[in-house]
């Protein structure tokens, strides 16, 4: 884990909720979100296991920026990912994954990556924030229009999407008595990496069936500005 120190403002003078956490941030909709963010002036916490992806991003933001490398599928990186959440005034869970095909041709490692990234990691992070993050801040879930699907071949990721957002619909009640808020993002198909690395042959496609990364999160971002509990995002809602 490498971190570069925010600079801290002592208690009286530090702005509640300043810093926002995201991540899957090394990439697609994740470093979209890091982008906006910074353009609002946020200063970042950007999670991600790239080490790498992760320097090269914050060293292009205006903003004081902590790279934290970290896989949200170990237990001790994600405990360090909760350990910082103090600080934070906007956690977005980002992170996702999974392997495109049948649950039979998978094995039990891929199965159970999927089921602690998709489902654990947003669970526990929520959690989390919910414990320590002060009044007026918030939590961004990402989800996706696959959320509940019936295709065999996205059944832990579709399943875990649904689980996110029922989830996230109970810890909305919660968190309101903190006056914390929670807003799902549901984006569809979104012109990433997410489907080559999922093994998913998606490039016969046509442009009209893709959406930023930017869309997506300018969407999200307005969605949670209003107050919304969720907001769907489709291709061909982009402006222009």
């Amino acid at each position: 884990m490498t971190i570069t120190p925010l600079p801290v403002a002592p208690p009286s003078v530090r702005p509640v909720g300043s810093a926002a956490l995201v991540t899957g941030a090394s990439s697609g909709i994740g470093a979209a979100f890091a982008r906006e963010l910074a353009a609002r002036g946020r200063p970042l916490v950007l999670v991600a296991r790239s080490r790498r992806a992760l320097h090269r991003l914050a060293a292009t933001l205006p903003v004081p920026v902590r790279v934290l490398v970290a896989d949200l599928t170990v237990p001790d990186d994600l405990a360090r990912v909760e350990e910082v959440l103090g600080g934070v005034g906007l956690l977005v869970n980002n992170a996702g994954a999974t392997r495109f095909g049948g649950l039979h041709g998978q094995t039990p490692a891929e199965l159970e990556a999927s089921v602690l990234l998709n489902v654990l990691a947003p669970t526990r992070l929520t959690a989390a924030a919910l414990r320590v993050m002060a009044p007026g801040s918030g939590i961004l879930n990402v989800s996706s229009t696959a959320a509940g699907r019936d295709d065999p071949a996205l059944a832990t990721y579709a399943a875990g999407k649904a689980y996110l957002e029922s989830f996230s619909r109970a810890a909305r009640r919660e968190a309101a008595e903190r006056r914390i808020r929670v807003t799902v993002v549901r984006p569809g198909r979104t012109r990433t990496a997410f489907h080559e690395r999922a093994g998913e042959d998606s490039g016969h496609l046509p442009a009209s069936r893709w959406q930023s990364p930017a869309a997506v999160v300018h969407a999200a971002l307005a969605a949670y500005d209003r107050g919304e509990d969720e907001v769907t995002v489709l291709p061909g809602s982009e402006p222009g």
